[in-house]
């Protein structure tokens, strides 16, 4: 049996789960105290303190990049891991045939058709010289979803505005990447925020999936 010694608020704890849902595979979890130094079974076990940790019989990886390859050099992806891998994701994105600035354009008409606000437009140049001068990000928002979000946590600002991306890309052509609005906000987010998020996620897929 698989086991992982992990907490529900570590990223790289967060990854490894993910891949093992993907890979459907069963396993046991020991969720570690907060406090490292009160982790004195890893410890004894791993010789480390930090987590994720994997056990697999004899084999012990600790290391969530590590655990991730082993994971997916070990066991057969199945047939609907590609569906849990979009699920869960925390950010989508898509090529677009279309130079940057028309891209845009198609973008801004494709987010005003499904409710989106554009709230603010930030060009490349205005976050970092080094960034291509065609780098542009939109912060959208949908106000029914926002006046909701702020209802139900009035302290998780990324419910309430959506950064999207148009990215120029080397053959002149554009990718258009958004964070997910549920993957903002799912770890620490009531479960009525995440279905507003869903919600919104719903309508930015349409988008995505029109260009």
């Amino acid at each position: 049996m698989l086991t992982l010694y992990q907490a529900e608020w570590c990223p790289y704890c967060h990854r490894v789960r993910q891949v093992l849902t993907e890979l459907g595979l069963t396993y046991l979890i020991v969720n570690v105290p907060a406090l490292r130094e009160e982790r004195v079974e890893l410890v004894a076990i791993a010789d480390q303190s930090s987590v994720p940790v994997l056990v697999d019989g004899d084999k012990i990886y600790g290391d969530s990049d590590e655990i991730v390859a082993y994971l997916r050099a070990t066991f057969p992806a199945p047939e609907d891991a590609e569906r849990h891998a979009s699920l869960g994701a925390w950010r989508s994105a898509t090529p677009v045939s279309l130079a940057p600035r028309a891209a845009l354009a198609r973008l801004k008409e494709l987010l005003e058709a499904k409710g989106f606000v554009i709230v603010s437009q930030i060009r490349g140049a205005k976050i970092s010289e080094r960034l291509p001068k065609e780098y542009v990000i939109l912060h959208v928002t949908i106000p029914v979803a926002a006046v909701r979000a702020l209802e139900l946590d009035p302290l998780a600002p990324s419910a309430l505005l959506l950064p999207i991306a148009v990215v120029p890309t080397e053959n002149g052509h554009s990718a258009v990447a958004a964070a997910d609005p549920v993957g903002q906000v799912w770890l620490y987010g009531k479960v009525a925020l995440n279905k507003v998020q869903g919600a919104v996620k719903e309508r930015l897929l349409d988008v995505m999936n029109s260009l």
